[in-house]
């Protein structure tokens, strides 16, 4: 199976951001990130066998972490703002912190059972993907702006299956905070 372990995102006032954002390109050029597939990957596993799968829900079993909240805030694009293929929203100091932690805490958990990140972790949530074209994102128009929060409580292994109409995740796994989130 073609999995990762990541943290869900819920807020409602990215989907609204997606629609004032599509508003400046056409439907052939970007694709919309489905709000019920809104993560920030930790760590991609890439393809990995059932018992690999067991060993990765092993390593999570004994983490422990407290919820914490993070802001949705600006909006960037990879490669560059003028020539984008991904548009994300990021997330405040403070959130990006302690997601970075959580981060690191799973990577060194997946290393221990020989797991390597194809990349560093870079905390930011895809809201868009170019088609078959880069497209140009305003992200001055998007700065200083807050998109909603969430208070991040739980880890999860996912499967990815992907399909022409997009991927579909499905939760193999679930790890729950050491206690309730406060607000």
């Amino acid at each position: 199976m073609r999995a990762f372990v990541a943290v869900e995102a819920t807020s409602d006032a990215i989907g609204k951001l997606q629609q004032e954002m599509m508003a400046a390109w056409s439907p052939k050029e970007v694709k919309p990130v489905a709000p019920g597939n809104f993560h920030f990957t930790l760590i991609f596993l890439d393809e990995i066998s059932e018992k690999q799968a067991q060993q990765v829900q092993e390593a999570l079993l004994g983490m422990s972490f407290e919820p914490f909240s993070l802001t949705y805030t600006g909006v960037g694009a990879f490669p560059r703002p003028s020539n984008a293929r991904v548009v994300w929203v990021g997330i405040d100091e403070e959130g990006k912190k302690k997601l970075e932690v959580l981060a690191g805490q799973v990577i060194s958990r997946m290393q221990a059972i020989g797991f390597v990140p194809d990349k560093p972790f870079s905390p930011h949530l895809t809201i868009f993907r170019s088609k078959n074209r880069h497209v140009r994102v305003g992200v001055e128009k998007y700065a200083g702006r807050t998109f909603g929060t969430d208070i991040i409580n739980r880890v999860y292994l996912k499967k990815s299956e992907l399909a022409p109409s997009g991927p579909t995740y499905s939760n193999v796994y679930t790890v729950n905070a050491a206690k309730e989130a406060k607000e």
